[in-house]
């Protein structure tokens, strides 16, 4: 209870307002509950509670393989998956990087899959930029083995610790939001992923957001964000529409839940929603972060072991991720964690899990279980 009225307490706090009681559910409708919700209008997403899954494609090890090998049909094929499982929106990283390269190419790749998107009947939580991952070099970009190939940040440190160069990733911000900006294919638009207090990412994201808040029209914005509130927090005074958290590997089941009613309790004090938009699986023995040896049953995907419960919570949530894949980032990767539900021809890692994910006791497909 502790930890959860701090947490409250830090997302008030970021408004300006200092020094606040703890926030029940029975003051949300307080007077100060109403200072909070009235001192900024959100624009409200097309879906308030989406149901989605992070989407990088199989083969792909980071964005800027994602988009440079892009391809319809293998799109379509993978969107597939996730509308049979009842899924309404997926979270889907850009490259600037890639963009960078060929930008016609990757604005068009992009069209074709928000099309592919819309004859699914998804919505695109959009994400430009990612602090995740090792530094954004020719060499990582390009990296295909499968024990070392993991994601890359964007933009990379050079660009991040260096503020005379934001304004070369602000470009592709105005690019998109140009492009995009009432696009209604879009759920939101996520400026940044994860950004810390190193290498000036929070700073610089700050920088990103005022730019894509200037060119705003009618899409949501959104930063992705740790456990907690230690990112979206730094983004109330820009006007952040929709918050999120992340809890992938969560070690007790009480705790999570408990974040989960958090999150719908601050969602209705801020008057905007709060979605948990990274979750995995349940750890007892750990959440591997630190890299320390866990039983090997898990480093596998679990989702039955939290899809009822983020279910339960009304909240809108993405999972991680959509198809089995290696773990995306390097501490994962390297005590052997793999992530995912869909392999490429349509069976799945566990039927449990699609069953619980769907919340449908008759979904069925092939169960093939480890890589």
């Amino acid at each position: 209870m502790q930890r959860r009225n701090f947490l409250k307490n830090s997302a008030l706090a970021s408004l300006g307002l200092t020094a606040l009681p703890f926030v029940s559910k029975s003051q949300t409708n307080s007077p100060l509950a109403s200072k909070i919700k009235d001192s900024f209008t959100p624009l409200a997403p097309q879906i308030t509670t989406p149901r989605g899954a992070i989407y990088i494609p199989a083969k792909a090890y980071n964005t800027w393989q994602q988009w440079k090998e892009y391809n319809q049909d293998i799109t379509l094929r993978d969107f597939g998956y996730a509308k049979s499982i009842g899924l309404n929106s997926l979270r889907i990283w850009l490259s600037y990087e890639y963009w960078l390269e060929n930008p016609k190419r990757h604005e068009q790749c992009l069209e074709m899959m928000l099309q592919a998107a819309d004859k699914s009947g998804f919505k695109i939580l959009l994400a430009l930029f990612d602090s995740c991952g090792v530094d954004n070099t020719a060499e990582a970009r390009k990296n295909k083995d499968p024990k070392t190939a993991v994601a890359v940040m964007s933009p990379g440190l050079a660009i991040s610790r260096d503020p005379k160069r934001w304004q070369e990733p602000t470009a592709f911000v105005n690019r998109i939001m140009d492009l995009h900006g009432t696009d209604n294919r879009l759920l939101a638009i996520e400026v940044m992923n994860e950004p810390g207090l190193a290498n000036g990412r929070l700073s610089m994201t700050r920088h990103l957001f005022k730019a894509a808040k200037e060119k705003q029209k009618s899409i949501p914005l959104s930063v992705g964000s740790l456990p907690g509130m230690e990112n979206w927090g730094h983004f109330m005074d820009l006007g952040i529409d929709i918050l999120q958290f992340h809890n992938n590997y969560p070690t007790a089941l009480p705790a999570f839940k408990r974040d989960l009613a958090m999150a719908k309790e601050v969602a209705q004090v801020l008057g905007r929603p709060l979605w948990i938009t990274e979750w995995q699986r349940l750890r007892p023995a750990g959440n591997g972060w630190n890299q320390h040896a866990l039983p090997k049953e898990q480093l596998y995907p679990n989702f039955k072991s939290l899809a009822s419960h983020v279910r339960d919570a009304a909240i809108g949530n993405y999972f991680w991720s959509l198809m089995v894949k290696p773990a995306y980032l390097t501490p994962q990767r390297n005590i052997g964690t793999i992530n995912g539900l869909f392999y490429e021809d349509g069976s799945v890692f566990s039927l449990a899990d699609a069953r619980s994910i769907s919340n449908n006791p008759g979904f069925n497909a092939k169960e093939k279980g480890q890589m």
